[in-house]
């Protein structure tokens, strides 16, 4: 058995972080594709930010504008504004929900056009790879925009026998979460508000001129909506929009680990014993679990 080595002193006693510095050389900045950053970091940029690695892309960890009580008082009582690193990837073809159904223990055919799922992805023994939130755009395509992990290589072990497509869309993501977060979206989109708007719907809304697709979504028992911000959208334009119309409310940006979400245990890469073990062959389908269960 291969026992886990410990780190030396000097290491435990320090965390690694990227931070963005200026380049002085006039050559442009080029990442690597495994190390993208949200195109509206920038915004984080003037509260001296250090940023990790999250499912291919950077996710701020700090930024100086507010103390973690700060932040937390902030989304319990007014407005934050979060750029995530949560990486959306697009599943289409006839096959899409049969291959989502190896992939994930909840049923995906429950999951209607217009709704949206939290869904995760286990490994044949119950161990978690990653959590995230599933959209149906249509019958034969959706969304998942996923946590931390390597999910994309499970996708391709496992779709080789079915007519699906694994596509990135080049969609980023940020939450707008608070009390006060639907009298910003009344404020921001362009017609009424959604009806219907329930939680884990999505919809599509004008927003600055800008078709947008939105999820009212996000933290754990807290009140907000996601945007779902695509290639073809003048992302600038709406993130400064959302932005500056929301300091009116008292809004601020925030980092993600300020809040413990409520509620779900997650154990990645461990067999987890809160999942009961049932019939079926497919690989996440092993694992079934009703709603009763996991919320």
């Amino acid at each position: 058995m291969i026992q886990n080595r410990r780190l030396h002193p000097a290491l435990e006693k320090v965390r690694f972080s990227v931070k963005p510095l200026e380049h002085q050389s006039g050559r442009p900045v080029e990442l690597a594709r495994t190390m993208r950053v949200h195109p509206l970091s920038y915004q984080e940029l003037p509260y001296d930010p250090e940023y990790s690695l999250y499912a291919g892309r950077l996710t701020p960890e700090t930024l100086n504008l507010a103390t973690a009580d700060e932040m937390y008082w902030k989304v319990r009582r007014e407005l934050i504004f979060r750029h995530t690193g949560e990486h959306p990837f697009e599943i289409r073809g006839k096959d899409a929900e049969i291959f989502l159904n190896r992939i994930f223990p909840r049923d995906v055919s429950k999951v209607k056009t217009g709704r949206c799922s939290y869904q995760f992805a286990c490994y044949h023994d119950g161990g978690m790879i990653t959590d995230g939130l599933l959209l149906r755009l249509s019958e034969n395509c959706f969304w998942y925009a996923q946590a931390d992990g390597d999910l994309f290589s499970w996708y391709k072990a496992h779709s080789h026998d079915l007519e699906v497509e694994i596509i990135d869309p080049e969609v980023w993501v940020s939450q707008i979460q608070g009390p006060r977060s639907m009298e910003l979206l009344s404020n921001l989109i362009e017609g009424p508000m959604p009806d219907p708007w329930n939680y884990f719907d999505w919809t599509e809304v004008m927003m600055a001129g800008e078709k947008v697709i939105i999820s009212r979504s996000g933290f754990t028992n807290e009140l907000g909506w996601e945007i779902y911000i695509r290639p073809e959208n003048d992302i600038e334009k709406l993130g400064d929009l959302i932005l500056e119309s929301g300091k009116s409310l008292g809004m601020i940006k925030i980092v993600p680990n300020f809040n413990l979400k409520r509620g779900i245990p997650l154990i990645f890469g461990k067999k987890d014993p809160f999942l009961k073990n049932g019939s079926g062959s497919n690989v996440g389908r092993n694992l079934k679990m009703s709603d009763e269960q996991l919320f």
